[in-house]
């Protein structure tokens, strides 16, 4: 939900040998054998126990009848360990479908059984780690801590080297819960690096689908779509239903972001019916949150408004509170953007207050920014004030903490792609060692060969150190335009907004309202705060290809124009929106395309706007065409908006036309170059 590193190597390997799926059915039909002969002794019990393990990722329902019949079973010592086994599985599938008094009984249970067993190791491993997942479930994240860290000091040479592995992802998806981003991205590597060496698919699919949502909280969409994409190829090769639903919605989420909403909502709709089918109830309860979200940035409030509250009642009912600051942020902005202002203070007012007593601070953030945009709407400035004196108080306290999540993961990769590295040097040094040997007596044309591969082998190194270099350097870049970026945003960007908040106030508190002094500092602060948020739009990396461009034009065109009811058409040629632009060309595009429309909107008295973007030859072209009263050339004296108009074309090295006649509009033509 907050808003996900190593790269992958050869995962299609596995993901296109069909036998795993063969093996899983062949195992079934085994133990489905074994129990049809009811024998009621050890070997039917445990195949009770494994078919109901076999079948927790396909068949929710047939899963929990075979635990319930392994607990059914005669009373008799030798069973007592498998049947704990089957009711700590037992009470972990009731929690995942929201039944949780069932979910309580049966952990109890097992806990009474393990008692006999102390020095079992692998059944206390068991217990604490179910326990710990259903704390988590269920936002007791110090319960589920507590759990995996009883876990933690068991001998792992009892447990098994997955399980240990298996308990750092657990333990980083409660330290997600606990907002310690620094000890979630670490455990993540843990689990990461044991996974790699034991190989095991099931442990690699969470793995990545954690890595995935770890890139996604930092932005990162493209390895995040990657890892997503990795453990749902290994989620379907090992017929994991309730993976497959997770991973589904996580993708979903990075399609909203992007603006494809209609793809995000396929996603979510996968999802949800996966989840349905399962009976998962919290999981059910998450999809229909993110499907709410991309409703929500449509601008279909109503539909978003009607998911929300169907998640919130799910969730309720599942007896899971760990989302209810979120839902309640989320459902009192779109009841704000309904015009249902009572509702939507009382929610977005106990939403902050419920996330800063959990202690949740992302959550606290996007409540305090939310309740600041309804006091601000409503004039309430002194109380806006406070509530942005919250959020930004947030936005400091987690902002170090990601950031330095965000360098220990780069450390990670790197330290991860060195041991790749010299793993690859041993194996070839000992392939080098085969070869001396059989090239003894070899001719003078085998040692040429030898002596051209090394010479090819020192190319590609030199290269690969290169790349390696200039990939730093521009990763030192990235990271000097981000922190300035949020410097001007959070230091410059908060100040402006005060004094604009500050000088609203004084001007409210007037008795006539027209002090000209409060009305000018109002006036140039909303422009300054204007201008500011363009230069750190341009300065942010994110926004170095077109298609953030156009969305910024698009975004601006709808503000001006649609106030006016003026009409237009924003064309975009094929091809243009994967085109990159430097940030000063990319600047000076967007400023001649807002002067442009700011005169259009103001003078022209237009009733439609032809706007027109492609790229031919090597050339960017924007045509923007009114229908209004146009002007006469000779006549009318160019002042500073079409000046520099012109000197902007000339930094990009191009040229602008301007053609406008008397009652018959005006066109602005713009061809630069792209390099």
């Amino acid at each position: 939900m907050k808003n996900s590193v190593v790269f992958l190597i050869c995962l299609f390997l596995w993901v296109s040998n069909p036998d795993q799926l063969v093996a899983q059915q062949a195992l079934i039909d085994s133990l489905q054998n074994i129990i049809s002969k009811n024998n009621q002794d050890t070997l039917h019990l445990k195949a009770l126990v494994n078919l109901g393990i076999a079948l927790e990722r396909t068949n929710l329902q047939q899963s929990k009848a075979n635990f319930l019949a392994a607990l059914a079973m005669k009373n008799n010592p030798d069973f007592n360990r498998l049947k704990a086994t089957a009711a700590i599985r037992l009470a972990g599938n009731y929690s995942a479908t929201g039944s949780l008094d069932s979910a309580n009984y049966y952990f109890e249970k097992a806990e009474s059984i393990i008692k006999s067993y102390p020095s079992d190791h692998k059944l206390a491993y068991n217990l604490y780690s179910g326990l710990g997942i259903h704390f988590n479930r269920i936002g007791k994240a110090d319960l589920a801590l507590d759990n995996y860290k009883k876990a933690s000091v068991l001998d792992p040479s009892l447990i098994g080297l997955d399980n240990v592995a298996g308990l750092y992802i657990n333990m980083a998806n409660v330290y997600q819960s606990l907002d310690d981003q620094k000890l979630r991205v670490e455990s993540a590597y843990k689990a990461l690096e044991i996974f790699e060496k034991t190989q095991n698919k099931t442990g690699l699919s969470f793995v990545y689908n954690l890595l995935g949502s770890i890139n996604y909280q930092l932005k990162n969409y493209s390895e995040s779509e990657k890892y997503f994409l990795s453990s749902l190829e290994y989620r379907k090769l090992l017929n994991d239903r309730r993976g497959e639903a997770v991973v589904l919605s996580n993708i979903g989420n990075i399609y909203t972001d992007r603006g494809s909403y209609d793809q995000a909502i396929e996603f979510f709709i996968q999802a949800s019916e996966i989840n349905e089918s399962l009976g998962l109830k919290d999981q059910k309860g998450i999809a229909l949150i993110n499907l709410g979200k991309t409703y929500e940035k449509m601008g279909d409030y109503q539909k978003a408004l009607g998911q929300f509250k169907e998640a919130q009642k799910i969730l309720n009912e599942a007896g899971i509170s760990k989302m209810d600051a979120l839902l309640l942020t989320d459902i009192g902005k779109v009841q704000r953007m309904l015009s249902m202002d009572q509702e939507s203070y009382a929610n977005l007012l106990k939403s902050s207050q419920l996330a800063e007593s959990e202690k949740q601070y992302f959550d606290a953030i996007t409540a305090f920014k939310n309740l600041k945009e309804y006091y601000q709407e409503k004039g309430r400035y002194q109380e806006a004030l406070m509530a942005q004196t919250k959020e930004y108080t947030y936005r400091d306290s987690v902002g170090m903490e990601a950031l330095r999540a965000q360098l220990k993961e780069f450390e990670s990769k790197y330290a991860l792609d060195l041991k790749e590295n010299e793993i690859n040097l041993l194996k070839a040094e000992k392939e080098l060692d085969k070869l001396e040997l059989s090239r003894r007596k070899a001719n003078q044309n085998l040692i040429m060969a030898i002596f051209f591969f090394l010479i090819l082998l020192a190319g590609i190194l030199v290269n690969k150190y290169r790349i390696v270099g200039k990939t730093k350097r521009l990763l030192e870049v990235e990271r000097l335009r981000n922190a300035i970026a949020r410097d001007l945003h959070d230091d410059l960007g908060s100040t402006l907004s005060s004094i604009h908040i500050l000088s609203q106030m004084a001007l409210q508190r007037e008795t006539n309202g027209s002090n000209p002094v409060f009305s000018k500092i109002n006036t140039q602060t909303a422009t300054m705060m204007d201008k500011l948020s363009d230069i750190v739009w341009s300065i942010h990396p994110d926004n170095d290809n077109l298609d953030q461009l156009l969305s910024k034009m698009q975004e601006f065109a709808a503000e001006m124009l649609e106030p006016k009811e003026i009409t237009y058409e924003f064309e975009v040629s094929e091809g243009a929106k994967e085109i990159k632009l430097d940030l000063e060309k990319r600047r000076n595009l967007f400023l001649i395309f807002k002067e442009a429309l700011n005169n259009a909107a103001k003078y022209a008295d237009s009733q439609h706007l032809d706007i027109r973007l492609t790229v031919q030859g090597g050339k960017l072209n924007l045509l923007i065409k009114d229908d209004g009263k146009g002007f006469d050339q000779t006549l009318i004296k160019k002042g500073n908006g079409l000046f520099n108009m012109q000197q902007r074309a000339q930094m990009m090295g191009g040229n602008m036309v301007i053609e406008s006649f008397p009652e018959m509009g005006t066109s602005i033509q713009l061809s630069a170059p792209i390099a």
